[in-house]
């Protein structure tokens, strides 16, 4: 989740840059000590577009959480939070739907899982019953 959300904070950053570390390299999976062969596999931006997809797609499990949210903390302006993405990282207005949304929701499940004891993801988000 921090790529997703480094992606969508930032109004400069792309899905390739996301996907490489802070010297250029693309993130891959360490090859295990005393392996010899080198495990070449390596995220692809494409991935980080799924992923982002994905969670723009949980708007069931951001309303019912966000609701479960304001009960219990009823002063809180989270509701509030428009999720605004550049405009330059998207070309249709559904694709800019998609972004705010799984912007609002990271910022939900940020706070969630530093105020509650069952994080968001996996057991809220599969688990609740959403009316």
């Amino acid at each position: 989740m921090p790529l997703a959300r480094q992606y969508l904070d930032h109004d400069r950053t792309s899905y390739e840059s996301c996907v490489r570390n802070s010297r250029g390299m693309v993130r891959g999976y360490v090859t295990p000590a005393g392996q010899t062969q080198i495990d070449e596999r390596a995220l692809n931006r494409s991935t980080l577009w799924r992923f982002v997809t994905f969670l723009g797609l949980q708007t069931a499990a951001r309303q019912y959480g966000l609701e479960l949210w304001q009960q219990h903390e009823p002063t809180s302006s989270l509701h509030r939070f428009e999720g605004a993405v550049a405009p330059r990282k998207h070309h249709s207005d559904q694709r800019a739907v998609l972004l705010r949304t799984a912007r609002r929701l990271l910022v939900l499940i940020d706070r969630w899982d530093r105020t509650f004891q069952e994080k968001f993801f996996p057991r809220f988000a599969t688990r609740a019953r959403v009316p």
